[in-house]
């Protein structure tokens, strides 16, 4: 892609993040960037990200990097996503939309929130057939049908079912700070129709994933997987692929990283089921740790709130496209060729180096 000046002169994530910094207003800063309670989990997904290490190998070919991948059918020029993030309008006032072109410029997908105020049909139609739907289970079945039929006629490749926050996280800082991200009492605009209920989120149960694996025509995917128990669980559910999440730390403190259980997860599935995880993913190298581990694609949270407070869809263009380089420049030197040549062996859990 060519980008405006302003957006070609970043060159590193580092770069990103404090333009993002510098333009983003506070709260809404501190909005995306608290954790649950103290943030434990929070920087937990960072700290164990830093100690799993890579493990190079050598004289192998690698002329040619191949970072083609696929994610539930989906073909993947690059195996990072977008993530769900229902805020996103505090970042870009096209959001989702925005999130969207972005993903389908640089040839991956996106994951439309419930919650963002962009229409659903518009999101889709970006690129019909590439995008996920998120879900967020805000009323019973007949609310689920209604919106599940809606997400299906807008052309979505796969439903994306949040589980991993029945409640809503205790953000300390952002208790402290006294901001609240304003929703509507009526619902975001796509919701206005259907309503809202934030009841309902506590009691979605197995049986309810079971009814809905067996009512839509989507692929579904779970996100907020935490166990190799509850993976099997879903797999017997019905769902086509495990998304290993833990709401970016932003629903239980002091829970364990994503990239600690990514593998565990990833043995227990077996192949039965695609696997892709979130948590802490800023640069190449991260993403290339959880591919090594088995899983298909890396999702960016907070990372892609960042890319639209610095220039909107071009703002996270740049960023995928900075993440794109850092990862062919890291699998050379890794001494591997394409994601499906990734093993574990290319890494291993290791303390910090003393400085």
């Amino acid at each position: 892609m060519t980008f405006p000046v302003e957006l070609s002169e970043l060159k590193t994530i580092d770069q990103v993040i404090a333009r993002a910094r510098a333009v983003v207003e506070s709260d809404a800063h501190l909005w995306a960037s608290a954790g649950a309670g103290q943030g434990a989990t929070t920087a937990r997904n960072r700290v164990a990200l830093d100690r799993l290490a890579l493990v190079p190998r050598v004289m192998r070919d690698v002329t040619s990097i191949d970072l083609t991948s696929s994610f539930v059918g989906i073909p993947l020029a690059l195996p990072v996503i977008p993530a769900p993030v229902g805020a996103l309008s505090l970042y870009d006032p096209e959001d989702a939309l925005a999130a969207a072109r972005a993903a389908a410029d640089m040839g991956t997908s996106a994951i439309c929130s419930t919650l963002c105020e962009s229409p659903w049909e518009e999101v889709a139609a970006t690129s019909p057939g590439r995008h996920l739907f998120q879900l967020y289970v805000l009323g019973d079945r007949k609310w689920m049908d209604e919106v599940v039929a809606r997400v299906e006629d807008a052309g979505f490749a796969a439903l994306c079912v949040t589980v991993d926050s029945p409640v809503i996280g205790r953000r300390d800082r952002s208790i402290e700070d006294g901001f609240t991200w304003a929703v509507p009492a009526e619902g975001p605009p796509n919701l206005v129709k259907h309503g809202m209920d934030y009841s309902a989120r506590p009691g979605f149960t197995w049986s309810e994933l079971n009814w809905l694996c067996a009512r839509t025509k989507l692929p579904v995917v779970l996100k907020g997987v935490m166990r190799p128990d509850d993976a099997l669980e879903a797999i017997h559910s019905g769902v086509a692929a495990i998304y290993v999440s833990n709401h970016g730390g932003r629903a239980l403190d002091h829970g364990i990283s994503t990239i600690e259980v990514l593998g565990p997860i990833v043995d227990e599935v077996g192949g039965r089921a695609e696997v892709m995880v979130d948590g802490g993913f800023i640069r190449g190298a991260d993403v290339t740790k959880a591919l090594a581990l088995g899983a298909r694609a890396v999702g960016l949270g907070r990372l892609q709130c960042w890319g639209l407070a610095i220039g909107g869809s071009a703002g996270l263009a740049r960023v995928l496209e900075i993440l794109r380089d850092e990862l062919l420049n890291v699998m050379a030197n890794l001494g591997t060729s394409s994601v499906a040549g990734m093993t574990p062996d290319l890494v291993r859990w290791s303390f910090p180096t003393q400085s």
